[in-house]
Protein backbone atom coordinates (compact mmCIF):
# COMPACT_ATOMS: atom_id res chain seq x y z
CA UNK A 1 0.00 0.00 0.00
CA UNK A 2 2.94 2.50 0.66
CA UNK A 3 4.97 1.61 -2.30
CA UNK A 4 1.24 2.50 -3.72
CA UNK A 5 0.83 5.66 -2.32
CA UNK A 6 4.74 6.82 -3.08
CA UNK A 7 4.38 5.65 -6.56
CA UNK A 8 1.24 8.08 -6.92
CA UNK A 9 3.42 10.49 -5.15
CA UNK A 10 5.82 10.60 -7.79
CA UNK A 11 3.75 11.00 -10.85
CA UNK A 12 3.31 14.37 -11.94
CA UNK A 13 -0.30 13.86 -13.36
CA UNK A 14 -0.91 13.51 -9.20
CA UNK A 15 0.63 16.82 -8.56
CA UNK A 16 -1.49 18.74 -11.07
CA UNK A 17 -4.02 17.46 -9.60
CA UNK A 18 -3.58 18.51 -6.27
CA UNK A 19 -2.88 21.84 -7.47
CA UNK A 20 -6.12 21.94 -9.62
CA UNK A 21 -8.23 21.07 -6.60
CA UNK A 22 -6.36 23.60 -4.01
CA UNK A 23 -7.34 26.17 -6.99
CA UNK A 24 -10.98 24.54 -7.03
CA UNK A 25 -11.33 25.33 -3.30
CA UNK A 26 -9.46 28.62 -3.39
CA UNK A 27 -12.44 29.69 -5.94
CA UNK A 28 -15.68 28.02 -3.99
CA UNK A 29 -14.03 29.58 -1.32
CA UNK A 30 -13.84 33.16 -2.27
CA UNK A 31 -16.89 32.78 -4.41
CA UNK A 32 -19.30 31.81 -0.90
CA UNK A 33 -17.22 34.53 0.92
CA UNK A 34 -18.58 37.07 -1.56
CA UNK A 35 -21.79 35.67 -1.61
CA UNK A 36 -21.64 36.16 2.25
CA UNK A 37 -20.04 39.87 2.35
CA UNK A 38 -22.88 40.33 -0.68
CA UNK A 39 -25.97 39.04 1.49
CA UNK A 40 -24.55 40.69 5.15
CA UNK A 41 -24.36 44.07 3.20
CA UNK A 42 -27.55 43.80 1.64
CA UNK A 43 -28.70 42.66 5.35
CA UNK A 44 -27.24 45.90 7.00
CA UNK A 45 -28.73 48.54 4.16
CA UNK A 46 -31.74 47.02 4.54
CA UNK A 47 -32.13 47.02 8.56
CA UNK A 48 -30.36 50.94 7.83
CA UNK A 49 -33.36 51.60 5.82
CA UNK A 50 -36.28 50.85 8.07
CA UNK A 51 -35.04 53.61 10.41
CA UNK A 52 -35.73 56.12 7.99
CA UNK A 53 -39.15 54.97 6.96
CA UNK A 54 -41.12 57.02 9.01
CA UNK A 55 -43.22 58.28 6.40
CA UNK A 56 -45.26 55.83 4.72
CA UNK A 57 -45.18 55.66 1.09
CA UNK A 58 -48.89 57.06 -0.46
CA UNK A 59 -50.88 54.41 -2.78
CA UNK A 60 -50.00 56.19 -6.41
CA UNK A 61 -45.80 55.68 -5.27
CA UNK A 62 -47.31 51.76 -4.30
CA UNK A 63 -48.90 51.29 -7.46
CA UNK A 64 -46.18 52.45 -9.68
CA UNK A 65 -43.64 50.96 -8.21
CA UNK A 66 -45.66 47.26 -8.21
CA UNK A 67 -46.41 47.55 -11.78
CA UNK A 68 -43.51 49.51 -13.47
CA UNK A 69 -40.82 47.58 -14.81
CA UNK A 70 -37.83 49.84 -13.84
CA UNK A 71 -39.33 52.86 -11.73
CA UNK A 72 -35.81 53.46 -9.94
CA UNK A 73 -34.92 56.15 -12.86
CA UNK A 74 -37.89 58.09 -13.20
CA UNK A 75 -38.56 58.14 -9.74
CA UNK A 76 -34.96 59.53 -9.08
CA UNK A 77 -35.52 62.10 -11.40
CA UNK A 78 -38.56 63.55 -9.89
CA UNK A 79 -37.37 63.72 -6.61
CA UNK A 80 -34.59 65.54 -7.82
CA UNK A 81 -36.87 67.94 -9.07
CA UNK A 82 -38.66 68.47 -6.24
CA UNK A 83 -35.23 69.26 -4.25
CA UNK A 84 -34.33 71.39 -7.00
CA UNK A 85 -37.49 73.66 -6.13
CA UNK A 86 -37.16 73.66 -2.85
CA UNK A 87 -39.32 70.71 -1.79
CA UNK A 88 -36.95 68.90 0.21
CA UNK A 89 -39.69 67.41 2.32
CA UNK A 90 -41.53 65.83 -0.61
CA UNK A 91 -37.89 64.40 -2.06
CA UNK A 92 -37.08 62.52 0.93
CA UNK A 93 -40.89 60.81 0.86
CA UNK A 94 -40.18 59.60 -2.61
CA UNK A 95 -36.60 58.33 -2.15
CA UNK A 96 -38.05 56.58 1.60
CA UNK A 97 -40.74 55.26 -0.85
CA UNK A 98 -37.65 53.53 -3.33
CA UNK A 99 -35.49 52.66 -0.08
CA UNK A 100 -38.42 50.52 1.00
CA UNK A 101 -39.70 48.68 -2.23
CA UNK A 102 -36.20 48.10 -3.81
CA UNK A 103 -34.33 45.05 -3.09
CA UNK A 104 -31.33 45.33 -5.50
CA UNK A 105 -28.25 46.49 -3.24
CA UNK A 106 -27.14 48.87 -6.26
CA UNK A 107 -30.40 50.34 -6.48
CA UNK A 108 -29.97 51.04 -2.78
CA UNK A 109 -26.45 52.70 -2.90
CA UNK A 110 -28.21 55.26 -5.33
CA UNK A 111 -31.01 56.22 -3.98
CA UNK A 112 -29.22 56.21 -0.20
CA UNK A 113 -26.47 58.55 -2.02
CA UNK A 114 -29.18 61.13 -3.49
CA UNK A 115 -31.24 60.86 0.29
CA UNK A 116 -28.22 61.86 1.84
CA UNK A 117 -27.31 64.68 -0.44
CA UNK A 118 -31.06 65.74 -0.21
CA UNK A 119 -30.29 65.47 4.34
CA UNK A 120 -27.44 67.50 3.59
CA UNK A 121 -28.73 70.67 1.40
CA UNK A 122 -31.61 70.76 3.57
CA UNK A 123 -29.83 70.69 6.66
CA UNK A 124 -30.18 67.14 8.68
CA UNK A 125 -26.85 67.13 9.01
CA UNK A 126 -27.20 64.39 11.44
CA UNK A 127 -29.13 62.35 9.36
CA UNK A 128 -26.92 63.12 6.21
CA UNK A 129 -23.98 61.91 8.29
CA UNK A 130 -24.96 58.51 9.19
CA UNK A 131 -25.86 57.96 5.85
CA UNK A 132 -22.97 59.08 4.37
CA UNK A 133 -21.08 56.90 6.78
CA UNK A 134 -23.29 54.06 6.17
CA UNK A 135 -22.22 53.87 2.49
CA UNK A 136 -18.90 54.16 2.69
CA UNK A 137 -18.65 51.14 5.08
CA UNK A 138 -19.67 49.48 1.85
CA UNK A 139 -18.00 51.41 -0.87
CA UNK A 140 -15.15 53.40 0.96
CA UNK A 141 -13.59 54.76 -2.44
CA UNK A 142 -16.83 56.64 -3.45
CA UNK A 143 -14.83 59.62 -3.82
CA UNK A 144 -18.44 62.33 -3.92
CA UNK A 145 -19.48 60.84 -0.50
CA UNK A 146 -16.39 61.48 1.17
CA UNK A 147 -16.60 65.25 -0.26
CA UNK A 148 -19.94 65.74 1.40
CA UNK A 149 -18.96 63.42 4.42
CA UNK A 150 -16.05 66.13 4.68
CA UNK A 151 -18.68 69.10 4.04
CA UNK A 152 -21.22 67.52 6.85
CA UNK A 153 -18.27 67.51 9.62
CA UNK A 154 -17.54 71.03 8.30
CA UNK A 155 -20.92 72.29 8.70
CA UNK A 156 -20.92 71.01 12.15
CA UNK A 157 -18.70 71.96 13.35
CA UNK A 158 -16.25 68.84 13.67
CA UNK A 159 -13.38 70.36 12.20
CA UNK A 160 -10.57 67.36 13.16
CA UNK A 161 -13.22 64.71 11.88
CA UNK A 162 -13.39 66.49 8.54
CA UNK A 163 -9.35 66.87 7.43
CA UNK A 164 -9.44 63.04 8.61
CA UNK A 165 -11.89 62.72 5.94
CA UNK A 166 -9.85 65.14 3.58
CA UNK A 167 -7.16 62.81 4.23
CA UNK A 168 -9.05 59.72 2.43
CA UNK A 169 -10.16 62.08 -0.31
CA UNK A 170 -7.15 63.44 -0.64
CA UNK A 171 -5.64 59.82 -1.82
CA UNK A 172 -8.67 59.66 -4.45
CA UNK A 173 -8.15 63.27 -6.00
CA UNK A 174 -6.43 64.39 -9.21
CA UNK A 175 -3.77 66.50 -8.89
CA UNK A 176 -5.55 69.28 -9.76
CA UNK A 177 -8.38 68.70 -6.65
CA UNK A 178 -5.32 68.09 -4.25
CA UNK A 179 -3.96 71.77 -5.13
CA UNK A 180 -7.60 72.22 -3.70
CA UNK A 181 -7.21 70.63 -1.14
CA UNK A 182 -4.73 71.98 0.29
CA UNK A 183 -6.28 75.40 0.52
CA UNK A 184 -9.69 73.58 1.87
CA UNK A 185 -6.88 72.16 4.63
CA UNK A 186 -5.30 75.65 5.38
CA UNK A 187 -8.99 76.05 5.88
CA UNK A 188 -9.99 73.51 8.63
CA UNK A 189 -6.81 74.11 10.56
CA UNK A 190 -7.88 77.84 10.89
CA UNK A 191 -11.61 77.45 12.03
CA UNK A 192 -9.72 74.60 14.21
CA UNK A 193 -7.68 77.36 15.99
CA UNK A 194 -10.59 79.77 16.09
CA UNK A 195 -13.10 77.31 17.47
CA UNK A 196 -10.23 75.94 19.92
CA UNK A 197 -11.40 76.80 23.38
CA UNK A 198 -8.30 75.69 25.32
CA UNK A 199 -5.57 76.25 23.81
CA UNK A 200 -4.17 80.00 25.42
CA UNK A 201 -5.05 82.94 23.97
CA UNK A 202 -2.00 84.04 23.20
CA UNK A 203 -0.63 81.09 21.48
CA UNK A 204 -4.12 80.94 19.51
CA UNK A 205 -3.08 84.33 17.72
CA UNK A 206 0.39 83.47 17.14
CA UNK A 207 -0.47 80.02 15.68
CA UNK A 208 -3.50 82.02 13.59
CA UNK A 209 -0.82 84.32 12.20
CA UNK A 210 1.62 81.79 11.52
CA UNK A 211 -0.98 80.28 9.53
CA UNK A 212 -1.50 83.46 7.38
CA UNK A 213 2.26 83.83 7.12
CA UNK A 214 2.06 79.95 5.68
CA UNK A 215 -1.07 80.60 3.39
CA UNK A 216 -2.16 84.30 1.94
CA UNK A 217 -5.37 82.20 1.25
CA UNK A 218 -6.61 83.03 4.82
CA UNK A 219 -5.38 86.29 5.10
CA UNK A 220 -9.14 88.04 5.03
CA UNK A 221 -10.36 85.46 7.80
CA UNK A 222 -7.25 85.65 10.23
CA UNK A 223 -7.81 89.48 9.60
CA UNK A 224 -11.44 89.31 10.51
CA UNK A 225 -10.42 86.81 13.35
CA UNK A 226 -7.83 89.51 14.77
CA UNK A 227 -10.10 92.42 14.39
CA UNK A 228 -12.42 90.88 17.02
CA UNK A 229 -10.30 89.19 19.36
CA UNK A 230 -6.52 90.91 19.10
CA UNK A 231 -6.81 94.46 17.62
CA UNK A 232 -3.67 95.43 17.95
CA UNK A 233 -2.20 92.60 16.04
CA UNK A 234 -4.94 93.25 13.34
CA UNK A 235 -3.24 96.52 12.94
CA UNK A 236 0.28 94.95 12.37
CA UNK A 237 -0.88 92.57 10.24
CA UNK A 238 -2.92 94.93 8.14
CA UNK A 239 0.20 96.82 7.21
CA UNK A 240 2.28 93.55 6.35
CA UNK A 241 -0.74 93.21 3.59
CA UNK A 242 0.27 95.21 0.20
CA UNK A 243 -3.76 96.36 -0.29
CA UNK A 244 -6.26 96.98 1.89
CA UNK A 245 -8.91 96.14 -1.05
CA UNK A 246 -10.05 92.69 0.02
CA UNK A 247 -10.95 93.55 3.97
CA UNK A 248 -12.52 96.99 2.97
CA UNK A 249 -15.72 95.85 5.24
CA UNK A 250 -13.29 95.10 8.09
CA UNK A 251 -12.02 98.80 7.55
CA UNK A 252 -15.30 100.28 7.19
CA UNK A 253 -16.61 98.65 10.76
CA UNK A 254 -14.03 100.66 12.63
CA UNK A 255 -14.69 103.38 14.88
CA UNK A 256 -12.80 106.63 15.09
CA UNK A 257 -11.76 106.19 18.79
CA UNK A 258 -10.51 102.44 17.69
CA UNK A 259 -8.18 103.71 15.13
CA UNK A 260 -4.59 103.96 15.55
CA UNK A 261 -3.61 106.95 13.25
CA UNK A 262 -0.37 107.28 14.34
CA UNK A 263 0.58 103.94 12.99
CA UNK A 264 -1.31 104.03 9.98
CA UNK A 265 0.03 107.21 8.61
CA UNK A 266 2.03 106.05 5.99
CA UNK A 267 -0.44 103.67 4.26
CA UNK A 268 -2.57 106.29 2.24
CA UNK A 269 -4.90 103.58 0.66
CA UNK A 270 -5.70 102.74 4.72
CA UNK A 271 -5.90 106.94 5.25
CA UNK A 272 -8.22 107.34 2.48
CA UNK A 273 -10.76 104.67 3.57
CA UNK A 274 -11.34 107.22 7.26
CA UNK A 275 -11.07 110.47 5.01
CA UNK A 276 -14.23 108.81 3.13
CA UNK A 277 -15.41 107.60 6.78
CA UNK A 278 -15.28 110.90 7.46
CA UNK A 279 -12.81 110.54 10.66
CA UNK A 280 -9.91 112.58 8.78
CA UNK A 281 -10.32 116.05 6.37
CA UNK A 282 -8.23 115.52 2.74
CA UNK A 283 -5.79 118.61 2.39
CA UNK A 284 -7.29 120.78 -0.55
CA UNK A 285 -3.50 121.85 -1.74
CA UNK A 286 -1.54 118.26 -2.45
CA UNK A 287 1.49 119.47 -1.06
CA UNK A 288 1.29 121.15 2.64
CA UNK A 289 4.21 123.76 2.83
CA UNK A 290 4.72 123.72 6.68
CA UNK A 291 3.94 121.88 9.59
CA UNK A 292 1.88 124.49 11.04
CA UNK A 293 -0.25 124.25 7.76
CA UNK A 294 -0.60 120.23 7.69
CA UNK A 295 -1.91 120.39 11.51
CA UNK A 296 -5.03 123.24 10.13
CA UNK A 297 -5.74 120.40 7.72
CA UNK A 298 -6.53 117.95 9.63
CA UNK A 299 -9.49 116.71 11.21
CA UNK A 300 -11.40 119.28 13.49
CA UNK A 301 -12.84 116.26 15.88
CA UNK A 302 -9.30 114.77 17.04
CA UNK A 303 -5.76 114.59 17.11
CA UNK A 304 -5.16 112.49 14.05
CA UNK A 305 -1.88 113.04 12.27
CA UNK A 306 -2.06 115.18 8.98
CA UNK A 307 -3.26 112.79 5.77
CA UNK A 308 0.12 112.31 4.16
CA UNK A 309 0.34 112.31 0.25
CA UNK A 310 -1.44 110.38 -2.14
CA UNK A 311 0.91 107.98 -3.53
CA UNK A 312 -2.13 105.30 -4.59
CA UNK A 313 -4.80 105.82 -6.61
CA UNK A 314 -8.03 105.91 -4.62
CA UNK A 315 -10.93 103.49 -5.45
CA UNK A 316 -13.85 105.79 -7.41
CA UNK A 317 -16.44 104.83 -4.78
CA UNK A 318 -13.86 106.02 -2.09
CA UNK A 319 -13.47 109.24 -4.18
CA UNK A 320 -16.82 109.99 -4.73
CA UNK A 321 -17.26 109.48 -1.13
CA UNK A 322 -14.84 112.31 -0.05
CA UNK A 323 -16.33 115.14 -2.56
CA UNK A 324 -20.01 114.13 -0.86
CA UNK A 325 -18.47 115.02 2.46
CA UNK A 326 -16.56 117.58 1.42
CA UNK A 327 -18.80 119.59 -0.96
CA UNK A 328 -22.59 118.42 -0.57
CA UNK A 329 -24.63 118.19 2.33
CA UNK A 330 -25.74 114.41 0.63
CA UNK A 331 -24.27 111.79 2.52
CA UNK A 332 -23.80 108.21 1.63
CA UNK A 333 -22.41 105.09 2.56
CA UNK A 334 -21.33 101.63 1.44
CA UNK A 335 -23.11 98.54 0.38
CA UNK A 336 -20.55 95.36 0.18
CA UNK A 337 -21.42 92.42 -1.27
CA UNK A 338 -19.51 89.14 -1.94
CA UNK A 339 -18.66 87.33 -5.47
CA UNK A 340 -17.81 83.53 -5.94
CA UNK A 341 -14.90 83.92 -7.97
CA UNK A 342 -15.76 80.24 -9.57
CA UNK A 343 -19.48 80.36 -10.29
CA UNK A 344 -19.81 84.36 -10.39
CA UNK A 345 -23.05 84.16 -7.66
CA UNK A 346 -23.10 87.75 -5.57
CA UNK A 347 -23.78 87.20 -1.70
CA UNK A 348 -25.11 89.38 1.18
CA UNK A 349 -22.71 87.65 3.37
CA UNK A 350 -18.89 86.47 3.29
CA UNK A 351 -17.95 82.37 3.14
CA UNK A 352 -15.09 80.60 2.60
CA UNK A 353 -16.98 78.00 0.67
CA UNK A 354 -19.89 79.08 -1.82
CA UNK A 355 -23.08 77.98 -1.15
CA UNK A 356 -24.44 77.47 -4.56
CA UNK A 357 -21.28 75.96 -6.69
CA UNK A 358 -19.33 74.67 -2.87
CA UNK A 359 -16.29 76.30 -4.59
CA UNK A 360 -13.66 76.66 -1.51
CA UNK A 361 -11.82 80.21 -1.74
CA UNK A 362 -11.94 83.85 -0.10
CA UNK A 363 -14.76 85.45 -2.26
CA UNK A 364 -14.30 88.25 -4.55
CA UNK A 365 -15.12 91.82 -2.52
CA UNK A 366 -17.62 93.95 -4.11
CA UNK A 367 -18.75 97.44 -3.11
CA UNK A 368 -21.02 100.12 -4.89
CA UNK A 369 -22.15 103.60 -3.35
CA UNK A 370 -25.63 104.39 -1.54
CA UNK A 371 -27.20 107.49 -0.30
CA UNK A 372 -28.78 107.43 2.73
CA UNK A 373 -32.35 107.76 0.90
CA UNK A 374 -31.26 106.98 -2.95
CA UNK A 375 -28.79 104.57 -4.19
CA UNK A 376 -26.27 106.90 -6.14
CA UNK A 377 -26.51 105.57 -10.32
Amino acid sequence: MFDAIAFLYRDPLFGIIILIAIITILVFADYGRNKYRAKKRQIAIENFTKSYNENAPSDEFVDFLSLAKNPIPPLLLLAKTYARAGDSAYAIKIYLAMLEKTRDIQEKIIVLESLGITYFEAGFLQRAKNIFLEILKIYPRNAQILSYLMRTHESMGEYQDALDVLECFDELSTPKEQQENEHIRTYLHFMLLAHNHILPFHKKNKEIIELMHYSGMINRLGLDYLFVYARELFWEELLRMPSIEFCLDILWRCKQEEIPFDILSKRTDIVDVFVAKGYLQRPESSVAKTQEDRNLLDSKDHQAPAVPLKTKKTPFELEVLCILRRYSKQKGDLIFEYRCHHCKNLFPFDSYRCPICANVGEMDLAYRLKEYSMEIL
